[in-house]
């Protein structure tokens, strides 16, 4: 048990993945180390915070919010605005409410324009708050209020220079991620609950919780370039919305003479088990993903997502790439046969190429983020 805290704490983020583990991975420390601390969760009228954030014993609070499209042409941008307005105004009034009865000591808002009304209401009201940003890049909400912001939580160190930060404010903390995924090393590596087997080289692709159809189909097509390869094993984590099609095509075009191993799954929920048998992984960038492979030092095949706002994935991916830890293909180049060169290669000459990614060091591989964060909120700073 840790120190008993009387702290107040409000976080916010909006529905997606991007936003919530991360704040699961701060909440989930204040409860352990600091007993006592009030938390409170406002969070997004969509999206899955209004079940996961509960079954941590978190309040969990709705406001609705509504992003700031950009529409086509001047009356569509204009029409944007008015509508993100009309959502702006009266969440920032129950964000206004919500602070007021809750009185905390400080705000944390996890990134996205979820944020705006509640972080608006935290300087109206002269609260401290705080800012979490998961990307290289950073988002327009963070952008706009890192300024003020009493600490301003940076995933990447070289993130602070696109940003206009007071002086001491800047905390590179990383991304938190699930604890599970920190202590990697203690987890038991359960081939056989995946239908493969020990000592191949084994190759897992996923595209997050809804999967990625590019990923999915360049991925299936591997099966032909490596059905006489004994060495390796292949895990497709596709989706449950692909899941149906993929896996009739793969029985389809397996063969009985086929040495290649090749499993699909539409989703699997205990990713550290996954990551504790994969020798390369092949993903979108997002920062949990990135941050999550960085913790589990695997080495990946990172195919940002196109469409990312700001191409933000593509920065997230590079920085690894620099680093020795990946290899980055654009998502319209990314294709079987350009994989199939890359994996061959890498598994080449006694496995020196991936070995050497696997070694590769960057700075934010032994952080605790979650700490880091949660130290400064409790006002419990680690030196």
């Amino acid at each position: 048990m840790g120190k008993k805290s009387q702290r107040r704490i409000l976080i916010t983020g909006g529905g997606t993945g991007g936003h919530l583990y991360p704040a699961m991975a701060i909440i989930d420390y204040i409860r352990t180390h600091y007993p006592g601390t009030g938390l409170l969760f406002i969070g997004s009228d969509k999206g899955m915070g209004k079940k996961l954030i509960p079954s941590l014993g978190v309040k969990f609070i709705m406001i609705r919010v509504r992003g700031l499209s950009a529409g086509r042409g001047i009356f569509g941008r204009v029409a944007g605005i008015i509508r993100f307005i009309a959502c702006l105004f009266p969440g920032f009034l129950k964000a206004v409410s919500v602070i007021r009865q809750f009185r905390p000591d400080m705000v944390l808002g996890m990134g996205g324009y979820f944020c705006t009304p509640v972080l608006l209401a935290a300087r109206f009201m002269g609260v401290d708050y705080a800012v979490h940003e998961q990307n290289y890049l950073p988002g327009r909400a963070n952008r706009f209020f890192a300024g003020c912001a009493r600490y301003v939580f940076l995933s990447f160190p070289d993130t602070s220079k696109y940003l206009k930060i007071k002086k001491g404010s800047s905390i590179v903390s990383g991304n938190p991620v699930r604890r599970a995924v920190i202590a990697i090393d203690t987890v038991e590596p359960l081939y056989g609950k995946w239908g493969l087997l020990d000592g191949r080289f084994t190759v897992t692709a996923f595209g997050g919780s809804l999967g990625a159809e590019k990923i999915n189909r360049e991925f299936l097509r591997l099966y032909d370039y490596f059905r006489d390869n004994e060495r390796i094993q292949f895990l497709l984590i596709c989706g449950e919305r692909f899941y149906g099609d993929l896996e009739g095509e793969n029985r389809l075009i397996e063969e009985k003479k086929d040495r290649v191993v090749f499993r699909i799954f539409p989703y699997i929920d205990e990713m550290q088990q996954v990551y504790r048998i994969s020798d390369l992984v092949i993903a979108r960038a997002g920062a949990n993903t990135v941050f999550e492979l960085i913790a589990a030092n695997i080495p990946s095949i990172l195919v940002p997502y196109p469409l990312a706002a700001d191409d933000h994935q593509y920065y997230n991916a590079r920085y690894l790439a620099e680093r020795g830890k990946s290899i980055l293909i654009r998502d319209n180049e990314f294709s079987a046969g350009l994989v199939f060169r890359v994996i061959s290669d890498l598994m080449s000459g006694n496995m020196r190429k991936i070995k050497n990614m696997k070694n590769a060091k960057i700075n934010t591989m032994k952080m605790d983020s979650a700490q880091i964060i949660s130290s400064y909120l409790i006002g419990d700073e680690v030196g």
